[in-house]
């Protein structure tokens, strides 16, 4: 793979050119079958749209980012608030930072949104649709100011339709959102190999971040990209620690671990697992049994075809029958640049079919009689046979 800098974070991205033009002609492709002359994509960040169509990072602040893309030539990352009043777009300004979306080809830089532009563009489409992606997101300043000078355009929210294309991956993103997933592992070995009595929860969070930098993770924020979930009891949960720096581990404890680490190229993986300081109680046996139960039958519904939704549907019936309190949000969602992408309930993509080359994240939880939640998180890809298991980790309750 090609390896090439992103010049404001210092990370190295392992993306192809051929994959970034896939993914180019891919919306470029959508945008003539439904007619539309061109695509803004509002706050970028979410659903990893920026690191979709370029490959790399960016640092502005997140409401103040677009992508204004047309049906065909350069597409324009637009930073900042300004907005043209006339016809013709503002030159960079004098001292700006490098930006890393200039090493990709066919994307330039802007710093002033211009509807005079997309005019342009749309009449040398012949097309008077704009595709609006997170158009939720649009600011008052932006809806007042197309209305202003687009008032005959028609806006089309396309957010739905083009995330369900989003979440098949390629054989290169399927091998990128592996290495996370291998990242999770070696990060979660290395913190049962830390973890002892005597050390408090923060200090083992703190370590599990240190791995994560160092086994190559980063970005701006390590809050978001070396999400790191770690809650230890020994007879009840207090939910998540009240104050720094948590408890103190002791022998006999449960440990319930998360892992949601960005890896190479802005991919995220997950993991999650519990383990015990000491032999677990025959109650603390039965819980990961239970939830280990469910996450085996989720990965048999795993199949293309069938949606979110139907899954969701028979899981819960199953752990009704089976009297076992389940945690439903969230459990199964797609996953890639984000840790939360299509398909997804909380984005309305849950009715989604699976398909061939979608990546999931399968995160069921179940409490037990004390109401401890206890949680199992592996990754699948969707096969034509149906999922295979990307997490290569045993799941057995892991005693330290």
């Amino acid at each position: 793979m090609e390896q090439r800098i992103d010049l404001m974070t210092g990370l190295y991205y392992h993306i192809t050119r051929q994959e970034i033009a896939r993914r180019h002609e891919l919306i470029r492709k959508y945008m003539r079958e439904k007619k539309l002359g061109v695509i803004l994509v509002l706050v970028p960040h979410r659903e990893g749209y920026r690191r979709w169509l370029s490959g790399v990072d960016g640092t502005e602040r997140r409401t103040e980012s677009c992508f204004v893309i047309p049906r065909k030539g350069t597409i324009f990352h637009v930073l900042g608030s300004s907005m043209a009043r006339e016809a013709k777009i503002t030159e960079k300004p004098e001292g700006a930072m490098p930006d890393p979306e200039e090493a990709f080809d066919g994307i330039q830089t802007i710093y002033c949104f211009s509807a005079f532009e997309i005019r342009h563009m749309l009449e040398e489409s012949g097309e008077k649709r704009l595709g609006v992606i997170h158009g939720e997101e649009m600011r008052a300043q932006m809806h007042d100011y197309l209305e202003e000078f687009l008032p005959d355009i028609e806006l089309v929210d396309v957010t739905g339709e083009f995330s369900a294309l989003k979440a098949v991956k390629s054989p290169e993103e399927q091998a990128l959102i592996q290495r996370a997933v291998f990242l999770q592992e070696r990060v979660m070995e290395g913190l049962w190999g830390y973890l002892k009595p005597g050390m408090t929860e923060a200090e083992a969070v703190r370590y599990a971040r240190y791995l994560a930098n160092r086994l190559g993770s980063g970005g701006i924020d390590s809050m978001e990209t070396a999400q790191v979930r770690l809650i230890s009891w020994k007879e009840r949960q207090s939910g998540e620690p009240l104050y720094y720096p948590g408890r103190y581990l002791s022998e006999g404890d449960m440990i319930q671990i998360t892992l949601k680490i960005m890896g190479d190229s802005g991919f995220y993986g997950t993991l999650a697992r519990c383990v015990s300081l000491g032999e677990p109680s025959v109650q603390n046996q039965e819980a990961w049994r239970r939830v280990r139960l469910l996450q085996e039958r989720i990965e048999e519904k795993l199949k293309p075809g069938v949606s979110l939704k139907a899954i969701r549907k028979e899981i819960e019936t199953l752990a009704r029958k089976l009297q076992i309190p389940f945690m439903e949000r969230h459990f199964l969602h797609g996953i890639g640049y984000c840790v939360l992408e299509a398909p997804d309930e909380s984005t309305s993509s849950d009715e989604l079919v699976l398909k061939e080359g979608m990546v999931l994240a399968s995160e069921p939880r179940a409490a037990d009689e004390a109401g401890n939640i206890f949680g199992c998180g592996d990754v699948y890809r969707i096969t034509a046979l149906g999922a295979v298991r990307m997490t290569t980790m045993p799941g057995e309750l892991k005693v330290l």
